[in-house]
């Protein structure tokens, strides 16, 4: 199965992607108007497209960056019918590859428990004990 990097994304595969966000724990209830603002406005996408499905969305991630000191990744996703055949190791392998971020001094992100094992094959490493991700959501 030929699978392609892209940096941006179609209508069909911003559909897609809403689509997958629906069954992940972090994204529910995502809507197609406020995802295509999110992968607009983020420093840096990287999606994995399906050649032989009509370029069919299989990965995806973006990232926020200073190109600096901190890039934040957000969104990792792999499409179900996708998992275990690697695209989430290639797909943070081109996160770290990705030339855009080469000068970036870390690299962040958030994560389930059970997934840290795989974040630290790559290089990723939990923080020091007292430090905490602290979110505050829109009151609405």
């Amino acid at each position: 199965m030929p699978i392609r990097q892209v940096d941006t994304l179609n209508d069909a595969q911003l559909a897609r992607l809403t689509e997958l966000f629906q069954d992940l724990w972090w994204t529910p209830g995502r809507q197609l108007a406020d995802v295509r603002g999110a992968v607009a406005h983020s420093s840096v996408v990287i999606a994995l497209v399906d050649e032989e499905a009509d370029d069919r969305l299989a990965g995806f991630c973006r990232l926020l960056t200073d190109f600096t000191y901190r890039a934040m990744l957000y969104d990792v996703v792999i499409a179900p019918d996708y998992r275990g055949q690697g695209l989430g190791k290639r797909l943070i392998g081109a996160v770290i590859a990705h030339p855009q971020l080469a000068a970036v001094d870390a690299i962040a992100l958030n994560c389930a428990g059970d997934l840290i094992p795989f974040y630290e094959r790559f290089g990723f490493e939990k923080q020091e004990p007292g430090v905490y991700s602290l979110l505050r959501k829109k009151i609405t």
